[in-house]
C-alpha cells in the first residue's frame, strides 16, 4: 500500500507487520503482554504526517488500515522535521485513546484528536522511527512509522555538489537501472548513468504498479546492500535485479543502494550511496502546471494567470486575507490578526478588521500591527483607519445618548449586552474602543437610556450627527429608537455664581460690635470708680494758680472727724475713727 506524502508524487510504503505480545525499544515499553487484542476497526478517520518546510507546515495523508502496522515514508530534503496527526472516527471520540512514541529520544507524548504532535528533526541518513499506540477498550495495537529524508527536493532538484564527485572510482557503480514490473528499463534523469552522479528519477507509466533495481560495482571486492523507503539495509548482488516493490499512485518509492569498498574505506573514503526516485507519470489537472495527483486540489504549481490557494487553481489573485508568496507560487492566509497583509506575521498587516487599527511606527509605512488600543498618544484616525498622532488643537469631548427599546432592570444585569452597545458604537463612529467609554446608564421612563463618551481629535460631533438612525438600529442587538449628540456644556452647565463679597465681612462687625459693647461698659466704671479711687490716693498738692484763700476755706468749714482722718491716713496713723460729730 502507498500513502501520498507533499510534493509531485510523494508517498510511502507499507509492510505488514505482525504484533508480539510486547515491544521494548529503546527502553521505553509500549503494549505489554495484557492479553489485548488488536484493532480492528477503523478507529481513526485520517492519518497524516505534518510537513515543516521552509516555516510552514504541510499535510502528507497516509492510508491507514487497522491491520497494516508498519508505513515507511520518504519526504524531500526541504521537509526538515515532520509531525503526526491523528484524527479519530467520530463513533470512537470518547474511548479511543492515541499516543506516540519516540523511542530516538525515549519520549512518549498523548494525542488529541486532530491535533498535530510536536516535530521532530528527520535526517538524511537513517530514518526516525515514531510508535502510534492506538487503544480501544480491550483492543490495541502499535503502529510503526519510519520516516526518511531525500537528497531529492520535491521539484527534482539534486544535492549540490553531488557526494560521488569526491569519491574514488573504487566506490562507485558502473551502472543502476530501474525496471519495471514487466522487466523493461524506465526512463530515467538523468537518461544516461553516471559513476559520479549518485542522483537519479525514474517515472514509469500510471499502470505500473511494481519495479526494481539493478546496480553493478566498480570495484569486485565491494559490497552492495539496497534499502527500500529508509527499512533496514539488505545485501543485494551485483547485476542482478531487486525483488519487485509496489510503486504508489501518488508518491515515491525511493531505492538506496550503498556501496562499501573496503580498500576505499582504508583510504579514508565512506561508502558511497546512490538514490533512484520511483514515481508514477501523473496525468496533472489542466489547470496544474505541476502537481501531485490528478484532481484539481493536488496542484503545487499553476498555469497563468491562476495562482494556487489551498491546493487548487481557481482564481486568477489572492483573496483579500492572503497575499502571494513567491517562493511557492501560492496564496497564503495572513496573520488572523489582519484583514489584508503583505506578508506573513502579524507586523505585515496593512489593514485591520473591525475595532482595530494599524499600528505604525512611520505614518508613511505601508505595515504594521493591528491593536484594539492605540498607544503612545495616538488616537485612532477613522478615514485611514490608523493610529494617528492628534493635531495640536484641544481634543473636544462629546457624548453620544442612546434609548433603547428594552427594560432598564434586563440591561442593567446583562453585562454582554452592556458592552455589545460599547462596541458597536465605536464600530458606527470608526474609532477604537480605548475612545469611547460609557458615561451614564439612566431609567427613563422604564427603558434604558446611556450616555456614551466620546474622546477622538478625528471625530467632531458634527460628523457624528449626520450618522442615520438606521444605520445606529442595523447595528445594535437591541433596537434603538432616539440616538442624539451632546457636547460637554449640555452635560455639564455652569454652576450658579456665588454671592459677592461684602465690603466690610461678618468677622469684622463681630470684632466692631463687641469692642464697642466693651467701651460702653468699661466708660461708666472708669468714671465713678476707677477715677474717684484713684483721686483718693492722691497727695493733695497745691497747684499754681490755685487761690489758698478757697483751701482754707474749704479746711474750715470740713467737719472736725474728716479732717482727722485725712491727717491719721497722711501720717500712717492707725486709730479708729468714726463719723460723729462730737469725736
Amino acid at each position: 500500500m502507498s500513502a501520498p506524502v507533499l510534493g509531485r508524487g510523494l508517498g510511502a510504503t507499507l509492510v505488514l507487520q505482525v504484533l508480539t505480545s510486547a515491544r521494548f525499544v529503546t527502553g521505553v515499553e509500549f503494549i505489554a503482554d495484557q492479553r489485548l487484542t488488536p484493532i480492528d476497526s477503523y478507529l481513526l478517520s485520517s492519518l497524516n504526517l505534518v510537513l515543516s518546510v521552509q516555516g510552514r507546515e504541510s499535510l502528507a495523508p497516509i492510508i491507514w488500515r487497522p491491520f497494516e502496522v508498519k508505513y515507511s515514508i520518504t519526504v524531500p530534503s526541504e521537509a526538515v522535521a515532520v509531525a503526526i496527526q491523528a484524527t479519530v472516527s467520530a463513533d470512537f471520540q470518547s474511548d479511543a485513546h492515541v499516543k506516540l512514541h519516540r523511542p530516538d529520544d525515549a519520549q512518549m507524548e498523548t494525542l488529541a484528536s486532530g491535533v498535530p504532535s510536536s516535530f521532530l528533526a528527520v535526517p538524511t541518513e537513517e530514518a526516525v522511527r515514531l510508535i502510534l499506540e492506538l487503544r480501544l477498550g480491550t483492543s490495541a495495537t502499535n503502529y510503526t512509522i519510519a520516516v526518511l529524508r531525500s537528497t531529492i527536493t520535491s521539484f527534482y532538484e539534486f544535492k549540490f555538489p553531488d557526494p560521488a564527485t569526491m569519491s574514488t572510482p573504487k566506490a562507485t557503480l558502473t551502472g543502476l537501472t530501474v525496471y519495471d514490473n514487466f522487466g523493461i528499463p524506465v526512463r530515467t534523469k538523468p537518461i544516461f548513468f553516471l559513476p559520479r552522479r549518485s542522483q537519479y528519477v525514474a517515472s514509469v507509466n500510471f499502470t505500473t504498479d511494481w519495479a526494481s533495481v539493478m546496480a553493478s560495482k566498480n570495484d569486485p571486492e565491494a559490497s552492495l546492500e539496497l534499502r527500500i523507503d529508509g527499512q533496514d539495509w539488505m545485501p543485494i548482488e551485483s547485476g542482478i535485479r531487486s525483488e519487485l516493490q509496489t510503486v504508489p499512485s501518488f508518491g515515491w518509492l525511493l531505492f538506496e543502494i550503498k556501496v562499501t569498498s573496503r580498500s576505499a574505506v582504508m583510504e579514508g573514503y565512506s561508502p558511497l550511496v546512490y538514490q533512484a526516485i520511483v514515481s508514477k507519470s501523473i496525468p496533472c489537472h489542466e489547470r496544474c502546471l505541476a502537481c501531485f495527483g490528478p484532481d484539481p486540489e493536488h496542484c503545487l504549481r499553476c498555469r497563468a494567470p491562476l495562482v494556487l490557494f489551498d491546493g487548487r487553481c481557481q482564481l486568477t489573485a489572492c483573496p483579500a486575507n492572503c497575499y502571494y508568496e513567491w517562493q511557492s507560487y501560492q496564496c497564503r492566509r495572513c496573520h488572523p490578526s489582519c484583514a489584508q497583509c503583505t506578508g506573513p506575521g502579524p507586523l505585515a498587516c496593512k489593514l485591520c478588521p473591525a475595532l482595530h487599527f494599524l499600528l505604525v511606527g512611520e505614518w508613511t509605512d505601508p505595515n504594521g500591527a493591528c491593536v484594539g488600543t492605540c498607544l503612545g498618544g495616538t488616537f485612532a484616525h477613522p478615514p485611514s483607519r490608523r493610529c494617528k498622532l492628534p493635531p495640536a488643537d484641544i481634543v473636544k469631548t462629546f457624548y453620544v445618548r442612546l434609548l433603547f427599546r428594552v427594560p432598564y432592570l434586563q440591561f442593567q444585569s446583562d453585562i454582554h449586552m452592556q458592552q455589545s452597545v460599547i462596541n458597536s458604537t465605536a464600530f458606527v463612529l470608526g474609532l477604537s474602543l480605548s475612545d469611547v467609554r460609557p458615561y451614564t446608564v439612566e431609567n427613563v421612563r422604564g427603558k434604558m437610556q446611556m450616555t456614551i463618551e466620546v474622546v477622538s481629535p478625528f471625530l467632531p460631533q458634527a460628523e457624528a450627527d449626520q450618522i442615520s438612525i438606521d444605520i445606529w438600529f442595523g447595528t445594535f442587538e437591541v433596537p434603538v429608537d432616539v440616538v442624539t449628540t451632546h457636547d460637554w456644556d449640555e452635560l455639564h452647565p455652569p454652576l450658579e455664581p456665588l454671592p459677592a463679597d461684602p465690603a466690610i465681612p461678618p468677622w469684622a462687625w463681630g470684632i466692631m460690635a463687641s469692642a464697642s459693647v466693651t467701651f460702653l461698659i468699661m466708660l461708666p466704671v472708669n468714671i465713678f470708680y476707677f477715677r474717684r479711687l484713684n483721686n483718693t490716693r492722691k497727695r493733695y498738692v497745691n497747684r499754681i494758680g490755685v487761690d489758698p484763700v478757697f483751701v482754707n476755706s474749704v479746711v474750715d468749714q470740713s467737719p472736725a472727724w474728716l479732717i482727722r482722718r485725712y491727717v491719721a491716713k497722711d501720717t500712717g496713723e492707725v486709730r479708729r475713727l468714726n463719723h460723729r460729730p462730737d469725736d
